[in-house]
């Protein structure tokens, strides 16, 4: 993949002919840019490993040459590394976002505190949950349906930095907030804890994705239910009888197949058709996105359990 600054390639590896074929093209990549007088930089250039098998990538002897294909460009070796920024994002070996997640947190923190430092004169609530959003919340929008779903200890950190900002916008900075007072504050101000606020914008992205409002197309393993594999109850008459086609399925192979990596498992299309067929179906039957977003978000606030935040 190529952009302004930022070229890619990659290949599935099952076997030593694949890594050759990989060598191949990153060969021919670089006689590319010689002729069009594009230098690349080895240095710059890292190899990322991506695999499930967690054992190979700790594994302290896979630096030796008969555990890894070493690759080269233009004559130089290209180093391995366990993680890589793309395009914003930290990817890792092993396909988890946690790495990302504290380097976003550092970054959430230190703006938090050069904002409470600079307009230490504010007293208007709604003037310091613009800042809040616009110059710290913000960090975490940037394609979070890829990173969002990390492990507890990541998330109580974000959540644990909104408090203190819905404390300082509320003018208590030394309170003492219990989980439901938080909470009750956070509805009041129309935000949501983070965890319910990845699912509002998985939802809302996948709302695009069901009705073509985005260019992203919906994978082939997802797929409208079936309503002859369903006896009809009350709580599936709409799909049996026609009603409902916004009700989706992964394929039994992705689903319950060796496949089914926990990365996968973990990942956005996963976890977002569950959360999708939760929703009430006149809900995802809405005619509107801006409409969609004020139900779905209403709608999430009311799921909401206080004791699983922090």
């Amino acid at each position: 993949m190529l952009y302004a600054d930022d070229t890619k390639i990659w290949r599935r590896i099952d076997c030593m002919n694949d890594h050759i074929s990989l060598q191949q093209s990153i060969d021919a990549l670089y006689a590319w840019s010689e002729r069009n007088m594009m230098k690349f930089h080895p240095s710059k250039c890292q190899v990322l490993s991506v695999s499930s098998n967690l054992s190979y990538i700790q594994n302290p002897f896979s630096n030796l040459p008969y555990f890894k294909y070493f690759y080269s460009l233009g004559g130089t070796y290209l180093n391995y590394v366990d993680s890589q920024r793309d395009l914003g994002i930290t990817v890792t070996s092993s396909l988890e976002f946690n790495t990302h997640v504290e380097s976003l947190h550092s970054s959430m923190v230190f703006k938090f505190n050069l904002l409470r430092r600079t307009c230490y004169f504010l007293k208007r609530s709604s003037y310091k949950k613009t800042l809040y959003l616009s110059m710290v919340r913000s960090l975490i929008e940037h394609c979070n349906q890829i990173w969002s779903n990390v492990n507890v200890g990541s998330l109580n950190n974000l959540e644990k930095l909104q408090k203190r900002a819905v404390k300082w916008i509320r003018n208590e900075p030394l309170a003492s907030y219990s989980n439901d007072t938080y909470v009750e504050h956070l509805l009041t101000l129309n935000m949501l804890p983070f965890k319910y606020l990845f699912q509002y914008y998985d939802l809302r992205l996948f709302y695009k994705l069901v009705f073509g409002i985005t260019n992203i197309p919906i994978p082939d393993f997802i797929q409208p239910i079936d309503p002859t594999t369903l006896r009809t109850t009350r709580q599936n008459i709409d799909i049996c009888e026609g009603r409902d086609i916004t009700t989706l399925t992964i394929i039994p192979e992705l689903r319950n197949g060796p496949a089914t990596h926990r990365a996968i498992r973990a990942g956005y299309f996963h976890r977002t058709v569950s959360l999708w067929n939760k929703l009430p179906f006149s809900i995802r039957q809405c005619n509107s996105l801006p409409l969609f977003n004020k139900l779905v978000k209403k709608h999430i606030s009311g799921t909401i359990v206080p004791d699983d935040i922090l």
